[in-house]
């Protein structure tokens, strides 16, 4: 190590250290397999689709048909449908599926039938009773024939393929001589040529004499036989063949050019070729998996990298660019392309958990992970070592590898989580232990670390900032004494402007700039996780639980949170590519939020698939690659493949359901008013990520504005009133992209006849009539009685001044009474708080209350406790000085102590004092009391609660915890007779913050719309308010809940106690 000075004992140790390094990176150097895995999604058996999946298509609504053993799936990105014979399918499995211009499914079975699904409708074609052996390919031509290549039946030209009508068919078989028995495939060329391969070679439809011309070109095989054909966007045609390769006639040289597995086909028997919208072919082999071929050569796609099957019957390319292949054992297969690679454990890691990853002078890649630090060398080829590893055995630097940042000099800083900070020396090979460094934090766990350009390092402990200027080897650690917020740093950043973040975990951000210590001012409470700094000088700020900060260096200018978009609001890491696109990580996946403002997301159906990522392991390397370390190994992002795609989402409304029937959707349909519930399915077809889809819906006129954003795809509407109705629906696919137009469907709900216009017209007419016949009638009889009743209100006003005036003076007795109850009540309750930092506020509905607070302090407890009694006024009010003297009878008389057992025993005397039950059991006086008690000893700092329905909160380091209450009242013991109270404990830290309180404040109505406060509401006030002293927190609740019911009347009392330690 460098504390050693004897020069012989240097030179041994170099020596050992070299050769020990030599033998570790040989032992340890993983095999020479691929070092990363691409991402395939797998849908089989247990997604509800059969694992031999033969054909996939696209429709033109966007769903995916696979074709299978047992006949057809459809599926919407999220769900299958599977359809069979009892469907209406033609019998045995399906192996070729089409599409028609009119969009029509054609399907051909294994045992010869034909099956077309029209819109909905599934049907057996007629001329399935004239085929009886498989059915291998389907094709229409430029004019509209239907071609049906079998094995064993020879070939079927159908002219008239949308003729039902059996004696009505138009058709002509081909087989023997004429052509072959064994027909494979179909094909139609860009110039409307239509081929067909068989067992005897390929031939070319002649359609001037209805023949078949045999179409061999010099140069194609005549040994294998050809297994597809397929005419690319260049003109070049390609011949798959059996087990002989690949044949690509090259039409700008007239010439063929054959490859196989030694070019780096994936195999010799080519089974399925189709190419992409970039112009890339993909080549479907039987036993080698898939390769792609374009200007840059082949590559393969095989279990070596992360596909499972190697068995492809068919693959193509859906409208958002990703490729669909058909299996033979895992069902469907999508692949989304190579923005993602992933390095695990069976790629060369030492450990999936990576938190933290940099890029040395040498192009290597160094993961920290809890198992030590991998360097991987991209460059290492087939032959090379891909992976090194060091570790605490191996090399004293620790295994919990926490941070490397690199120096100007090249040299890879360590931070750990026990072994404190340790540098690879790059020039020399070396890792050096600096004792000044590590004895700055006895516990060795760094927090944070950062390298400015000045070339200084940056360290973050529990204990304070460590900075240590690299060049002159100068240490010093700075804490709240020199300004910080205070000393649990969490996150280290150096800006552009060569400022340094420093934030402080529940404390916030301070700002290092030259030699001064800035506190940046937000009126928030939050603990900053990463920081990153965009191409325009902003900072973005991730925090534990608020979402994203954005600052301009002075002040916060914008908020992101999971309401916009974002998967969580615990942000893991930031990171920020060429184009400016900065990328989020979180627990529970990736986004990117594009310059346009678009919040991409990325989780394990876009390849994401280390879902969880580890705080600050993200780094941008020398090519503009993002790496993103995760609780499943690293993940690398290559921008250059993340080919952004502006395809609105293909949104549909899948199932109308009435009264839970299911009913046809036929548009501007009418119900009866008796089929007034309405359940919509909705659904959009996202492969790339149908995790990210969300929606919003919308019921015209029933709904004044579209609903919340929400995952949910379905929607019930009940008892809906009788008028014409819009639904209408919206998706956002995991690009961000919403639909710019809904999907509509309107209906009518049929009034009853009684509500019809006619109807009413009638009941108005003849209630007109009747009206003028009464008012006629009525007004004769008014004048005879007007004489009567000018009689008797003269002598009727006389009693009613005599009575208002005995009734006035009733009241003012009752009143009188009532306020010297409230004095009564007054002189109960505590003339002032004898504890500190504390405050109370009491607020009674009526004169008096029945809600009220107690403080009792026996030798070193101090007790709170803030009871609602039964109802308020006169009635609450007694029961609060029953259970006011009750309680202090309990602690001064008894001696009881213990908040539950406290209540146990309250709860036995108000039973008892109320004579709540009867011999028979059944209650009398239905009275009783919600509570919260807390009982704070001074000796040891421990704080007890005990509660019944009124909870308590604590707010501690700015995070509000609510511990519950027992769920049954002091008395009422109908329900609850065996009732025992819950005794919790709380070990007090500085700091804290308990509130006790009734149920008046949080559910008072009031505010713009007349709505409850709500209990999250109140919590969310509390937090806000962390920051005030206890009387100023007391004021601002009152001045709070005045402002929010000022236009509402009172409907509880309140009472509300906080304490701070």
């Amino acid at each position: 190590m460098v504390f050693l000075h004897n020069p012989k004992t240097k030179k041994v140790i170099r020596l050992l250290r070299r050769i020990t390094f030599f033998y570790a990176v040989i032992l340890l150097s993983i095999s020479n397999l691929s070092a990363q895995t691409y991402y395939f999604d797998y849908y089989g058996a247990k997604e509800g689709l059969q694992s031999k999946v033969y054909n996939v298509l696209q429709d033109d609504l966007g769903y995916i048909w696979l074709a299978t053993e047992s006949g057809i799936s459809k599926f919407d990105g999220v769900n299958f449908k599977n359809y069979t014979s009892d469907d209406g399918l033609a019998p045995g499995g399906i192996k070729k599926i089409i599409k028609d211009s009119k969009g029509f499914i054609w399907m051909g079975h294994t045992s010869g039938g034909l099956s077309v699904f029209n819109e909905e409708t599934i049907l057996k074609h007629p001329i399935s009773e004239f085929i009886s052996m498989e059915i291998t390919s389907l094709l229409f031509d430029k004019d509209g024939i239907l071609w049906i290549a079998t094995i064993g039946d020879g070939l079927i030209r159908l002219d008239n393929p949308y003729e039902l009508n059996p004696e009505k068919l138009k058709y002509e078989q081909y087989k023997g001589r004429r052509l072959s028995d064994r027909v494979f495939s179909v094909i139609l060329a860009k110039n409307d040529s239509v081929f067909f391969i068989t067992d005897a070679g390929i031939r070319k439809y002649n359609k001037k004499d209805s023949s078949f011309v045999k179409h061999a070109p010099k140069g194609l095989t005549t040994y294998w036989q050809i297994t597809e054909m397929f005419e690319d966007s260049r003109g070049d045609v390609w011949y798959g063949t059996y087990h002989g390769g690949l044949y690509r006639y090259i039409k700008e040289k007239n010439e063929f050019k054959i490859y196989d597995a030694r070019d780096g086909l994936a195999d010799n028997w080519v089974t399925t070729i189709n190419e992409d919208s970039k112009g890339n072919l993909w080549i479907g082999t039987w036993g080698g998996g898939i390769t792609r071929f374009n200007e840059g050569g082949f590559k393969t796609y095989n279990n070596k990298n992360g596909l499972l099957d190697l068995k492809i019957f068919k693959i193509i390319e859906d409208v958002e660019e990703n490729i669909l292949i058909a299996t033979n054992d895992h069902g469907l297969t999508i692949f989304k392309g190579e923005k993602f690679e992933i390095y695990s454990t069976s790629d060369g890691l030492s450990s999936k958990q990576v938190s933290s990853v940099v890029q040395d002078d040498g192009g290597k890649f160094w993961f920290g992970t809890d198992k030590g630090i991998s360097v991987y060398n991209p460059n290492a080829g087939v032959r090379g070592i891909k992976f090194a590893y060091y570790n605490q055995e191996s090399n004293s630097i620790g295994d919990q590898i926490g941070y490397l940042k690199k120096d100007t000099d090249g040299n890879i800083w360590i931070g750990t989580g026990k072994s404190g900070v340790n540098m690879f020396n790059y020039k020399t090979g070396r890792f050096v232990h600096d004792p000044i460094i590590n004895s700055y934090f006895p516990n060795q766990l760094v927090s944070a670390m950062e390298v400015d350009k000045q070339n200084q390092l940056w360290i973050g402990t529990m204990y304070g900032l460590i900075y240590h200027d690299i060049n002159e080897s100068k240490t010093q650690i700075l804490t709240q004494i020199n300004g910080l917020n205070g000393n649990d740093i969490s996150v280290l950043y150096a800006d552009s402007k060569d400022r340094v973040w420093v934030g402080v975990r529940g404390k916030g951000m301070n700002l290092i700039v030259d030699d001064s210590i800035i506190k940046f001012e937000i009126d928030l409470a939050f603990t900053p996780k990463c920081i990153t700094e965009d191409k325009s000088g902003n900072i973005w700020i991730g925090t534990m639980a608020k979402g994203i900060l954005i600052s301009d260096g002075k002040k916060i200018t914008r908020t992101i949170n999971q309401n916009d978009g974002l998967l969580s609001n615990l942000i893991n890491q930031l990171n920020v590519d060429e184009k400016n696109n900065i990328f989020v990580g979180t627990g529970r996946g990736l986004n990117k939020i594009d310059a346009e403002g678009n919040i991409h997301v990325y989780t394990e159906k876009s390849g994401f698939v280390g879902i969880e990522t580890k705080e600050n392991a993200t780094y941008k390397d020398k090519e503009g690659n993002l790496w993103f370390g995760t609780v499943e190994g690293v993940i690398k992002y290559k921008p250059k493949h993340d080919v952004y795609n502006d395809i609105e989402p293909i949104t549909h409304i899948s199932r109308l359901r009435v009264n839970n029937k299911d009913r046809e959707m036929i548009l501007g349909q009418k119900f009866s008013y008796l089929e007034n519930t309405i359940i919509f399915d909705y659904n959009s077809i996202c492969l790339n990520n149908p995790d990210a889809v969300q929606y919003q819906i919308m019921l015209e006129p029933a709904d004044k504005e579209w609903r919340p954003v929400t995952e949910r795809a379905e929607e019930t509407y009940s008892s809906l009133a009788p008028g014409k109705y819009t639904f209408k629906v919206k998706a956002k696919n995991s690009a961000g992209i919403w639909n710019t137009e809904p999907v509509t469907y309107t209906f009518t709900i049929r009034p009853p006849f009684y509500k019809t216009w006619w109807f009413i017209l009638s009941l108005v007419a003849l209630g007109v009539i009747a009206i003028i016949s009464y008012i006629k009638v009525r007004e004769r009889n008014l004048v005879k009685e007007k004489k009567i009743l000018e009689e008797k209100v003269e002598e009727r006003t006389a009693e009613v001044v005599q009575k208002s005036i005995e009734l006035e003076k009733k009241n003012k007795d009752i009143t009188d009474s009532i306020r010297y109850a409230k004095r009564i009540q007054t002189a109960v309750l505590p003339p002032e708080i004898p504890f500190e930092n504390t405050f109370i506020f009491f607020r009674p509905k009526d004169i008096v209350s029945g809600d009220f607070y107690w403080l009792e302090k026996i030798g070193n407890k101090e007790m709170i406790a803030a009871v609602d009694c039964t109802g308020h006024g006169v009635p609450g009010a007694f029961l609060s000085i029953l259970g006011h003297s009750m309680l202090t009878k309990i602690v001064r008389e008894y001696g009881i102590l213990e908040p539950a057992k406290i209540l146990d025993q309250l709860d036995l005397e108000i039973i008892n004092a109320l004579h709540q039950k009867n011999v028979e059991g059944e209650r009398i006086v239905n009275d009783g009391m919600d509570l919260a008690l807390i009982c704070y000893n001074k000796d040891t700092q421990i704080l007890e609660y005990a509660g019944g329905y009124n909870p308590l909160i604590m707010v501690r380091n700015g995070e509000l915890e609510e511990i519950k209450a027992d769920r049954f009242p002091i008395g009422m013991t109908t329900v609850h007779d065996d009732k025992k109270f819950t005794n919790n404990e709380i070990k007090v830290e500085k700091g804290d913050t308990f509130y006790i309180f009734s149920d008046g404040y949080a559910d008072q109505f009031g505010g713009n719309d007349g709505r409850k406060l709500r209990k999250k509401t109140m919590k969310d006030i509390l937090l806000e308010i962390q920051n005030k002293s206890m009387a100023e927190q007391g004021k601002y609740l009152e001045e709070f809940i005045l402002e929010w019911m000022k236009n509402y009347d009172q409907i509880d009392d309140i009472v509300f106690v906080g304490r701070r330690f």
